[in-house]
């Protein structure tokens, strides 16, 4: 739902009854009393200075009201036409349409309502001089029979009333559009700097000084002239006292006007000019130079906006400085943390990798110490594994432990597993104080968690108080994750790599004796080709290629020519001897699963034979002769004894 603005009461409610024809009716407003005031104004005038009758006056004021009306229309049409833009917004609005910002209605509307005011006033003036005071002067003149100076004093109160009239217009109106600029105002930045079309401020303080100058000088200078008139030419009849009078009068005017012009110039420019400062520095700012500050060169209200605002730059600049340095430090340990991932990713030496670690710590970090600790087998030790600088190694060599559940804060992080902080190791109450390391004031241990399992504690110190904040803490606890993952890791590729091992060493020995055992029960395996011994000629070249497999010799293949060998060749006879080895392997794997296969079937035959004998007697003898028969025994026996 569309709400208004923080306003005046009058404004709001008018806005609420009239919703797209608010702008109409504030205009319609601002005439009404405008025409009151400057009726009343110029009739009160023109009767203190040019001795009208009642009914003259009366009968000009009722010409310049209708002239003064139809123009009125005229301006009222004007507005209407001229700001069809704002008109939409404002029905959309009254009707609680979403308003779309960014489009083109959105910024022109805005550019008319920001310049409606002047435009309004400006036309309005146009129209007082060109129209309305020449009618009424020659009304005035022609049917009424004036004479020449009650026709000027019609056309001085008028210029007096006309600028009254039209001030007042101007400040009521631009009171009253201020609901509405706050409902118009685009969202861009660029849409409110490019639509703002309003009088600058040094134009609308020039024109507010002439204008009360010649609202002065139109006021009271007929008042004096008239007065001046009647004395002298009426009872004296000095008609030359009377041209040096008005000669006089017109100079003095003049450079009254023009002196107020220069006041006018000197004062608005006292103000306008810090301001254009201002808003140049605003530029410059806007561009990044935060070093920007605003000349202080005025004593009021200016100045202390100015001194305000450098304030206000400088703590900007302060929270810039100061956030380009967090990001840069959160950028710094982020960049530590993928290197620590990196490293725990690509070693799998337990030993370095964690000496890799605590050296990236305490490098990236530039913190004091830096130490991993691992627990033993039994679990109640955490043994010191890799630390950083002369301490550390110190300690290492030594064989450094902390007991678990013990007066130490590794031994806290490791039992409770969470991480223990000390802001000021002087006053934590568990912690184990180093004598080789005299200069840590602060301390953190974070432990090495792995699937619920604690598996050691990653030890940092500095040499500052309360240096683990948030950012740290994190950062350090998700190297201590990385860390612990990595080590697990590393174990578990150990003892796969160890099986292994144990693998492969038992394959070969299998393999070993599978073929030992098939050579002596076969009497050995050789094949020769051509002639019976190698070597025997005088030029031979002998190629002897070991037939491998698993790693273990099983046998050799010698070829012997009378040319050398060349590469290719070699690699054949390598390839060939390759697939020797593992047909040789499917052969003697097939010949004895067949023997595998014989077995059990003569058990299953013998089995089945002795199932189906219906006595002792006959289970025995069938099992005996079964038995012999199928290994060829020459004789079989089988006792039975009972104790």
């Amino acid at each position: 739902m569309n709400t208004l603005p923080p306003s005046n009461n009058f404004a709001g409610w008018l806005l609420n009854r009239t919703g797209r024809f608010y702008i109409i009716s504030v205009l319609i407003i601002s005439q009404l009393i405008a025409i009151l005031l400057g009726i009343m104004f110029t009739m009160f005038l023109m009767r203190i200075n040019s001795e009208l009758t009642i009914l003259q006056i009366t009968q000009v004021a009722i010409v310049t009201a209708l002239l003064m009306l139809f123009r009125n229309i005229f301006l009222l049409i004007y507005s209407h036409t001229s700001n069809r833009a704002v008109i939409l917004r404002l029905g959309k609005w009254a009707i609680n349409r979403p308003l779309v910002s960014g489009d083109t209605e959105d910024t022109l509307a805005w550019k008319q309502i920001t310049s409606l005011p002047w435009r309004y006033v400006g036309i309005a003036l146009i129209t007082l001089f060109v129209f309305i005071l020449p009618l009424s002067a020659t009304y005035l003149s022609l049917v009424l029979k004036g004479d020449s100076d009650q026709v000027f004093y019609l056309i001085f109160a008028g210029i007096a009333s006309g600028l009254i009239i039209e001030i007042f217009e101007v400040l009521f109106v631009e009171r009253m559009f201020t609901i509405v600029r706050q409902i118009l105002t685009p969202q861009g930045f660029d849409s409110q700097t490019a639509g703002v079309r309003g009088i600058r401020l040094l134009v609308k303080i020039l024109a507010a000084f002439i204008a009360l100058i010649l609202i002065t000088i139109l006021n009271i200078a007929p008042i004096g002239y008239h007065q001046t008139v009647t004395v002298l030419y009426r009872e004296i009849g000095s008609l030359n006292v009377l041209a040096n009078l008005q000669v006089q009068s017109i100079i003095v005017g003049v450079f009254s006007l023009l002196i107020g012009l220069g006041i006018s110039i000197v004062i608005s420019n006292s103000i306008s000019q810090p301001i254009r400062q201002m808003i140049k520095t605003f530029r410059q700012i806007e561009d990044g130079d935060l070093k920007q500050r605003v000349p202080i060169t005025a004593t009021d209200e200016v100045g202390e906006l100015a001194v305000y605002f450098n304030r206000m730059i400088s703590r900007l600049e302060e929270l810039q400085t100061g956030l380009e340095k967090r990001v840069s430090d959160r950028t710094e340990q982020l960049n530590a943390t993928i290197e620590v991932g990196r490293v725990a990713s690509s070693i799998l030496d337990t030993n370095l990798l964690i000496s890799k670690v605590v050296n990236l710590i305490t490098d990236r970090f530039n913190y004091y110490y830096a130490a991993i600790f691992i627990t033993d087998a039994a679990n109640r030790w955490a043994e010191l594994k890799d630390a950083t600088g002369t301490a550390g190694q110190t300690l290492k060599a030594r064989g450094h432990r902390l007991e678990l559940g013990g007066k130490s804060m590794v031994g806290a992080a490791i039992t409770t597993q969470q991480a223990r902080i000390a802001e000021d190791v002087g006053s934590e109450p568990v912690r184990f104080n180093n004598p080789l390391l005299p200069d840590t004031r602060s301390e953190i241990a974070l432990p090495l968690i792995v699937g619920g399992r604690t598996i050691g504690a990653l030890d940092v110190q500095s040499t500052q108080e309360a240096a683990f904040g948030s950012q740290e803490i994190d950062t350090l606890q998700g190297m201590a994750n990385q860390v612990a993952i990595a080590l697990e890791n590393a174990r578990l590729f150990q003892e796969t790599q160890a099986s292994l091992e144990e693998l492969r060493t038992t394959h070969r020995l299998y393999v070993s004796e599978a073929w030992s055992e098939t050579a002596r029960q076969n009497g050995g395996f050789e094949y020769i080709s051509g002639v019976e011994t190698l070597g025997t000629g005088k030029d031979d070249s002998i190629v002897n290629v070991p037939l491998t497999l698993r790693d273990q010799i099983i046998g050799h293949l010698s070829l012997e020519g009378q040319q050398d060998w060349t590469s290719e060749e070699r690699d054949l006879i390598e390839a060939v001897a390759t697939q020797a080895s593992l047909a040789l392997e499917n052969a003697r794997l097939l010949e004895e699963s067949q023997q595998l296969a014989l077995r059990e079937r003569l058990a299953a035959e013998i089995t089945g034979k002795i199932w189906s004998s219906p006595n002792t007697d006959l289970i025995l003898q069938t099992a005996i002769k079964e038995l012999g028969r199928a290994l060829r025994a020459d004789e079989a026996t089988i006792e039975l004894k009972m104790d």
